[in-house]
């Protein structure tokens, strides 16, 4: 095994000797960057002194250290660290590779680096968790050595291992030692701009002296950031550069306040020159990547490079290439099915399959090319073009349509430059698309009109073409012979045969609510107020009536008497509750039991599958309150505040004239009739997705019996064709298929927040700055009502429980959430507007909800007591 390996070196070290930071400088070195010469001790280099380290008391302890415990274990190993000795082979190895650095240079100085093979690799970074030493002169190089090693046992590291899942009983490391450059200005730069994740931007920080400072963040650094196509400096900010590194001629650093602070550390020509670099490092490693950097004496140093880990990257197939017209896109998996999470993979095959059955209702058949050009799919994420969108509707007509779903998103388009993303003709597959939709929805006009008309009559049609529907699709599913694919097609296709009645009926209600706006738009804000009750308790909203139905399961005995889900699960299974207990059950199961958190995604389990968490949601429900402040009580109290609203708004319409109330009494009665049936096209979607589950779970069982899948869930990692492909080929490798299948989605499940908006050049579009009151948050207005409450932060629904009163905050919501906004006082949601689901069941249910709070997950904080106002759409800390 080599000991150490040259920067020069003609061999090809093994990641796993010289680590991502070594392999890196060896990389670039080859491809004649300015790369400082220098060597890497590999990892067997110091294996002696890992050997002894696994062999101390001070090294079980750390293993077996409790969180309170790590850090002063850690502390202690590292200290017996700092008394290691190499010995004489290992002595002359270090010897040998320096004789090459000294060349030329009698009393050369040295930076020594960490370079772990866990470290500075595309998924991990660990930065800030391995130990640097600058100015090293030789005979301290030993010492230095044992304190990059000993970094290695640092709490951060362990730390950072446990958060992505090493094993932290396995440690390796190797070290750079590199000569040292007496820089006059350094830094760090970015190959793309962190703050917007734009790929076309880089990020230079740069201050006078040694780039330590700037790596430690102890300064204020001057701040440039630069197109990379054009080479135009875009944005130049000079810091406060409140203090220097320097390097000592006789060894170390010293500090001392920076020279000129009020000037810029670096020229336009050196901004410039230094992009180049970074592009060059960007292109050969073939992703972005971030770099520390020296200038000493009018020359440009590479001192290391290494990939970021922490961007949102995008599919392939939606880039552009740089310099080309952008794109822009909206995440609608986000903004209008409330889906945080990356769908699995073959629930985004799926996915395909919903959207181009869905967009051949509304547009004709159109082709897949333009299904994935107009709403792609992919990566588990479904997008829509805001770009063609555009140029179809103009920024105005865009706006408008997206406010419904996310207000925040709304006026992040309504910011832009229309200039920039706006295309300059329409591709000829969508040309005409307009008069396309008018022909193909010609029977849906001539619906809405009857709804409009006969609004009584239109549901009894909407509800005998759903009993049709659940007859069809009982049918569907003793279809033999068909591929998954096509099986979806042909479930998907019969549930969208139906979209004429079901649209209608929902285009009929929001055209009674935008009429009845309209009939009180300039009155009184205290009139106004009253027209958003108008939306709440309706009638034959299916979400609504699954909610209280658990309600209703909650309040059996059997719930309060069993000790824990697992016994809940046993007796269910044993069927040993009362018959009335199992009867209710059997009964909510046959018509919810279908839905669940993530419920558009194939792989995502259902109620039926998790009678323990289930029971633990039931249980959450069964929490004993007051009986006023009980979920039916509240959605009959919400009945009655729009009773009431209506009563009072039929008055002053009354003073508007006899037309002008005939006109309201007409649009709420087409409000209450219609207004609660847009949340069922959503459950047969569920439903027929539920189906489509089973039969993959059923299909699978050959693989599970031949071991070729390691759980019946793994099977969720392939694509259809993979399916299909592997049930023709035994001996195709379905787990290296899942495996790289899901590289990109994990990629996508480190982000907390996912973009609701992002152009073709990566680059994150967020909404101009609100101004708030101190003490205040500032979002849309959803549902009226003032409470107080202590907040609950959620980012998934199944992550604890909302007790009673307590103000639910999360990200965004589906159906699977339901549950949890029984119990919440109120409803805090950063995605959202007045149709997103969460507004209307918050809607539904009384409750005062705001929408459109940026980072509110980041902002609020469990058992804060805040006060929130649904009506004016603010959050007010207590």
């Amino acid at each position: 095994m080599k000991f150490a390996y040259p920067f020069t070196t003609d061999e090809a070290p093994e990641l796993s000797q010289v680590g991502g930071k070594g392999m890196s400088l060896i990389f670039m070195t080859r491809r004649g960057l300015p790369v400082p010469p220098g060597f890497v001790l590999s990892v067997a280099f110091f294996e002696p002194w890992l050997e002894y380290v696994k062999r101390t008391p001070e090294w079980k302890k750390v293993l077996n250290s409790s969180p309170e415990d790590l850090g002063q274990n850690s502390a202690t190993l590292k200290t017996l660290c700092m008394h290691l000795e190499l010995d004489d082979m290992h002595k002359g190895v270090l010897a040998q590779a320096l004789e090459h650095l000294k060349a030329g240079d009698g009393t050369p100085l040295f930076a020594v680096r960490s370079s772990s093979p866990e470290e500075d690799l595309e998924e991990l970074s660990f930065a800030g968790g391995y130990e640097t030493t600058l100015g090293v002169r030789e005979e301290a190089l030993e010492e230095a050595l044992r304190r990059s090693f000993a970094s290695c046992f640092d709490e951060r590291v362990f730390l950072y291992k446990q958060e992505h899942g090493l094993a932290v009983d396995q440690p390796r490391i190797a070290v750079v030692v590199q000569k040292q450059i007496a820089a006059q200005t350094a830094g760090v730069a970015f190959s793309l701009n962190p703050v917007n994740n734009c790929y076309d931007e880089a990020v230079i920080n740069a201050n006078f002296g040694l780039g330590e400072s700037v790596v430690s963040g102890v300064v204020s650094p001057d701040s440039f950031v630069v197109d990379k196509v054009s080479r135009i400096i875009l944005e130049r900010k000079t810091g406060k550069k409140e203090t220097s590194v320097w390097l000592a001629p006789d060894g170390g650093t010293y500090e001392e306040p920076s020279p000129a602070r009020s000037d810029a550390c670096l020229s336009d020509e050196e901004v410039l020159s230094l992009t180049g670099m970074l592009v060059q490092v960007e292109d050969y490693t073939g992703k972005p990547v971030d770099v520390e950097w020296a200038f000493a004496y009018g020359k440009l140093y590479l001192l290391q490079a290494r990939p970021i880990t922490a961007y949102f990257p995008l599919p392939e197939d939606l880039l552009t290439a740089p310099g080309e017209p952008k794109r822009l896109y909206g995440d609608l998996t986000l903004v209008k099915w409330g889906m945080q999470e990356p769908l699995s993979v073959m629930g985004t095959d799926y996915l395909v399959i919903v959207n181009s059955e869905t967009l051949k209702a509304t547009m004709g058949d159109i082709g897949p090319d333009v299904i994935s050009k107009v709403r792609p799919t992919l990566a588990g994420r479904t997008y829509v073009n805001v770009s063609y969108t555009l140029k179809l509707r103009g920024k105005k007509g865009l706006v408008d349509f997206w406010r419904p779903m996310d207000a925040l998103g709304a006026e992040t388009i309504a910011s832009i430059d229309e200039t920039e993303y706006t295309l300059k003709t329409l591709p000829p597959a969508l040309k005409g698309l307009v008069f396309k939709m008018i022909r193909q929805n010609l029977g849906l006009i001539g619906s809405v009109l009857q709804a409009l008309r006969k609004p009584a009559e239109f549901k009894h049609r909407y509800f005998d073409e759903e009993e049709r529907l659940r007859k069809d699709l009982k049918k569907a599913e003793t279809e033999k012979g068909l591929s998954l694919a096509e099986f979806a097609t042909r479930t998907l296709a019969r549930m969208v045969a139906y979209a004429t009645v079901f649209g209608a009926g929902m285009a009929a209600a929001e055209l009674g609510r935008s009429r009845i706006n309209k009939l009180f738009k300039d009155e009184q804000p205290e009139i106004r107020d009253q027209v958003v009750y108008l939306g709440r308790a309706l009638p034959n909203n299916i979400t609504i009536e699954m909610g209280l139905a658990m309600v209703r399961l909650a309040g059996f005995r059997e719930i309060a008497a069993c000790a824990s889900g697992e016994v809940f699960a046993s007796r269910l299974k044993e069927r040993s509750f009362s018959v009335e207990f199992l009867d209710a059950w059997d009964a909510f199961m046959e018509e919810y039991g279908f839905r669940g958190p993530m419920e558009m995604d194939v792989a995502a389990p259902r109620f039926y599958e998790q009678p323990v968490l289930f029971f633990e949601q039931l249980r959450t429900m069964a929490i004993s309150s007051p009986a006023e402040h009980s979920p039916q009580a509240i959605f009959d109290q919400a009945r009655a505040q729009r009773e009431k609203a209506y009563e009072d708004l039929l008055h002053v319409a009354r003073r508007k004239g006899k037309r002008k109330a005939k006109q309201f009494e007409k649009n709420y009665s087409i409000l209450v009739e219609l207004g609660g049936l847009r949340e069922r096209p959503k459950y047969f979607v569920s439903l027929v997705t539920d189906m489509f589950r089973k039969r993959v779970l059923a299909a699978a069982q050959p693989f599970l019996d031949a071991d070729r899948l390691d759980s019946p869930e793994q099977v969720f990692d392939l694509h259809m064709d993979d399916f299909e492909r592997g049930m023709a080929d035994p001996s195709l490798d379905l787990r290296a298929l899942a495996e790289k299948n899901t590289r990109f989605p994990k990629k996508l499940r480190q982000f907390h927040e996912l973009p609701r908006i992002i152009d073709s050049r990566g680059k994150i579009l967020r909404p101009p700055k609100k101004e708030a009151v101190e003490g205040e948050l500032v979002g849309e207005p959803i549902s009226p009502g003032i409470v107080r409450g202590k907040i609950k932060v959620l980012d998934e629904p199944d992550e604890k429980p909302v007790l009673p009163g307590e103000i639910l905050v999360a990200r965004a919501t589906d159906p699977g959430w339901t549950p949890l906004f029984l119990n919440a006082g109120g409803i805090i949601l950063e995605i959202g507007g007045m149709l997103q689901h969460g507004a209307l069941v918050a809607r539904e249910y009384g409750k005062p909800c705001v929408a459109g709070i940026e980072r509110a997950t980041l902002v609020l904080n469990d058992g804060q007591l805040v006060e929130m106002d649904g009506a004016n759409g603010t959050v007010r800390f207590i």
